[in-house]
C-alpha cells in the first residue's frame, strides 16, 4: 500500500516535520493548511473561519501570522529540545517503517523498544514536547471550514 507524498491528506507526515519550530512555523511556511486548524483556538487563537463574525476588513487567513509555543530558549534548553527531537524522530522513523511493513506483511507491526528504563522515560518527556509544538489532537481532527478532514495518518499511538 502506498500513501500519497506529505502533506496530501491520508498523508503520513515524515520524521522531519517534527522540529523545535513546531506546527505554528509549519503552517507559516504553508498558509493554505491554515483552515484546517480554525476550530482550535486553545491552540491558535487568531485563525478564525472566514464566516466567523466581526472579521477585520479583508481578512485572509494565510496573511495571519502564527507565533510559536515556544518563543525563547537558553542554549542548554535547546540542546535539551535537540536530544528530545532527535530522539523522538529516532523511535518514529522506527514505528512508521513497522507499521508501513505491516500493511504488506498483513502481520501485526513491532513497535519500538526501549532497552532501558531511563531511555523510556527520555522518550516520554520527548513526546510531551511534541505534543506542545504539534497539538496532536489538533492534526488528528483538523478539518477545513466544509468539514472535510486534513487526514494526515499518525500510525501508531504516542
Amino acid at each position: 500500500m502506498s500513501f500519497p507524498v506529505f502533506p496530501a491528506s491520508g498523508s503520513i507526515p515524515p520524521p522531519c516535520f517534527y522540529n523545535r519550530q513546531g506546527l505554528a512555523a509549519w503552517l507559516n511556511q504553508n498558509p493554505s493548511y491554515k483552515t484546517y486548524f480554525t476550530a482550535y483556538p486553545n491552540v491558535f487563537p487568531y485563525l478564525k473561519p472566514s464566516n466567523a463574525p466581526n472579521l477585520p476588513v479583508g481578512y485572509q487567513i494565510a496573511n495571519v501570522p502564527l507565533s510559536p509555543n515556544v518563543t525563547t530558549l537558553s542554549q542548554s534548553e535547546a540542546r535539551r529540545y535537540d536530544e528530545y527531537f532527535n530522539l523522538f524522530r529516532k523511535v518514529y522513523t522506527y514505528n512508521m517503517n513497522a507499521y508501513l511493513a505491516s500493511l504488506t506483511s498483513g502481520k501485526a507491526p513491532v513497535y519500538y523498544r526501549f532497552r532501558t528504563y531511563s531511555d523510556r522515560s527520555m522518550h516520554t518527556a520527548a513526546v510531551g514536547v511534541v505534543n506542545k509544538l504539534y497539538p496532536l489532537q489538533a492534526i488528528v481532527g483538523a478539518k477545513d471550514e466544509n468539514g472535510v478532514a486534513l487526514g494526515w495518518v499518525i500510525p501508531f499511538p504516542f
